[in-house]
This record gives structure tokens, sequence and C-alpha cells, in this order.
């Protein structure tokens, strides 16, 4: 687990703040992470990044094809399985074993209460919400649009499943990334939100690494899981 980000980590310990979002966290608290003092604000209205954000994604909407329209609708789905389920092919059925499901639940919940906490704090205007030419596609959020929900999962599962199966590291990363973009793809996200999300992701897998109870749950998850897929547990 030292593939981590180490100083990243060093300053996730300090950034400790109340934010008045009552969770109780397995591993995790909105007391203990505030992503309102580690990310910048989002790009201002009518600012000169706003305006490239908004014509990156008008881009995009351009360019996509059927096959890409489909498939960024399909990364709505919040869930392992479309994040990762593709990685492992035919043996994905492992990330369903017991102690490994009840881990990633764990840091899941403990994950979306750190990033909404944050979305009030920003509310950045949807794609879709501050110009009529953006045409989304699929289902259409309400929450704000900085950070980018979907991509800190989508990462964040990157981060994780890399330290347990580094024999898929590449792919699992390359895979996070598409999950995020597709969010953009769709007319949902700007390019900023996602890259914030990564942030976020890497932030949130830096301050679990200094949990023990986290650390514990992690190695036996990592052995339950490596073993489902067939592989060395040590």
């Amino acid at each position: 687990m030292n593939r981590l980000c180490v100083p990243l980590a060093a300053l996730v310990l300090v950034v400790i703040n109340g934010t008045g979002f009552a969770y109780d966290a397995s591993y995790l608290s909105t007391q203990q992470l505030d992503l309102s003092k580690i990310l910048a604000p989002s790009p201002p209205a009518n600012s000169e990044l706003q305006k490239q954000d908004m014509g990156d994604v008008l881009r995009l909407q351009e360019a996509r094809t059927p096959a890409e329209a489909e498939r960024a609708v399909a990364d709505n789905e919040p869930t392992l399985g479309r994040i990762a389920g593709e990685v492992f092919g035919e043996n994905a059925a492992a990330l369903s074993s017991p102690k490994f499901s009840t881990f990633a639940e764990r840091v899941n919940q403990d994950t979306r209460a750190i990033f909404f906490a944050s979305k009030d704090v920003w509310n950045r205007p949807r794609p879709f919400t501050a110009n009529a030419e953006v045409k989304p596609i699929g289902q259409l959020p309400t929450t704000g649009s900085y950070p980018s929900g979907h991509a800190t999962r989508g990462y964040l599962v990157a981060i994780l499943l890399s330290n347990m199966i580094p024999e898929k590291s590449n792919e699992l990363f390359a895979r996070g990334r598409e999950y995020g973009d597709n969010r953009v793809v769709a007319g949902v996200h700007y390019p900023t939100d996602v890259e914030a999300g990564r942030l976020s992701a890497t932030a949130i897998a830096a301050a679990l690494m200094q949990n023990e109870r986290f650390v514990k749950d992690f190695n036996e998850a990592k052995a339950e899981l490596r073993q489902a897929l067939g592989l060395p547990t040590r």
C-alpha cells in the first residue's frame, strides 16, 4: 500500500474541520476531511476557465458517437461492478466476495458523505443548466456540478483495487479515468469537475490509509479478493 501519495496523506491529516454533516463514519468522517479546504474553487461564471470548460463540453457533445453515448449513459450507474467489473471479465463475480463487499460499501458510504458535504460549498450549475446548447444524455443530476462524485468514486476504486490487485493496475486506472470522463461526454459535468473528483479520490485514499480499522479491513478484503481471483495471497 505504499503506492499512494504519501505527502498528501500528511496534508489531509491537518484538514480537520466540522462541516455540520451528520454521518456515522466507518473509517473517515466529514469532520476529518473537508474537501473545501483542499480543492481549488470551481471556475467563476464568465471566467476564461469556465468558457474553456463549456467549450470542451460542447466539443465532446458534437464528437460523441452513438457507441460512446451509450457507454456514457451506462456509466451513470455508480456501482463497483459497473466501474471495475469489465476489468476482471469472467472473474468479476469475485467483487461480490463477502468481506470485500462489506469493505467496499463502507468506503463508498464514507466517500459519499465527504463529497456531498462539499458540493454545496460551490454549488456550481451543471453544464446543461448553464447553457441551453448542452444536450445531456441519461439521468440529469440535481446536485451541484463540482466536484464530480462519479469521478471521485471511479478513481478511488482504481486506487484501492490497484493496491489489492497490482497485476491489473494499468487497466483499473484507465477504466477509472474513463468512468469520470464519460460524465463530460454525457454533458452533466465539466472537465474541471472530473479533475477535482480525481484529486478528491486521492485525498480520500491517503486519509483512509491512516485509519487502523481501514488498514485491517483492507488487508482482509485484499486476501479474500485475491483468493477468489486465484491469485497468490502473499
